[in-house]
């Protein structure tokens, strides 16, 4: 993580409204990096809708970052499969 300043990393959770304690787990477990563009402190494009659906998901379930990070993945493999199916059923001859 570049070093940014705690005081940083709370503007750029408050310009973004995420929470500042589900946004330092994230940090560290690497789930979302930061980059300083023109002296603020932003992340990377995707990341916010990311970070948006990890913190919903731990909320619902009540779960840490981690579990979230497992629930995003798997259901995004099931969307995957879903679209994966929908297009071998669309090209095959009736």
């Amino acid at each position: 993580m570049p070093n940014a300043t705690e005081a940083a990393i709370q503007q750029l959770c408050e310009r973004l409204q995420i929470d500042s304690g589900f946004f330092a787990q994230c940090l560290q477990e690497s789930v979302v990096e930061i980059h300083e563009v023109n002296g603020r402190w932003e992340l990377a494009n995707g990341t916010i809708i990311r970070l948006r659906r990890l913190e919903r998901i731990c909320n619902t379930l009540n779960v840490g970052v981690t579990a979230a990070l497992l629930v995003l993945d798997l259901t995004q493999k099931v969307t995957d499969l879903e679209e994966e199916v929908h297009s071998l059923h669309k090209s095959r001859p009736i």
